[in-house]
């Protein structure tokens, strides 16, 4: 039943992210839908292999979110200096 809840969560999140509008809404939900995918893994492949595929994965994720945001700002202040 978790399972279900989870990626019904994931496929909404993926939906709102289609329908965004503002590239930052859109990356706050990829940063949902990545974290509802790695308790997906962690859900579905029930051993310690799998736990320790979700924390990668999670950490992954959120470094590249992170990453992504950082890259993304930089560019902001940079067109807004050649104004």
């Amino acid at each position: 039943m978790l399972i279900e809840i989870v990626g019904i969560i994931v496929v909404l999140m993926a939906l709102r992210a289609l329908i965004a509008q503002d590239r930052s809404e859109r990356l706050l939900y990829l940063n949902a839908m990545s974290f509802g995918i790695s308790a997906l893994m962690a859900l579905y492949i029930r051993t310690p292999f799998g736990a320790i595929i979700a924390i990668t994965f999670f950490v992954s994720s959120t470094i590249t979110s992170n990453a992504i945001a950082y890259s993304l700002s930089r560019v902001k202040e940079e067109i807004l200096l050649d104004d």
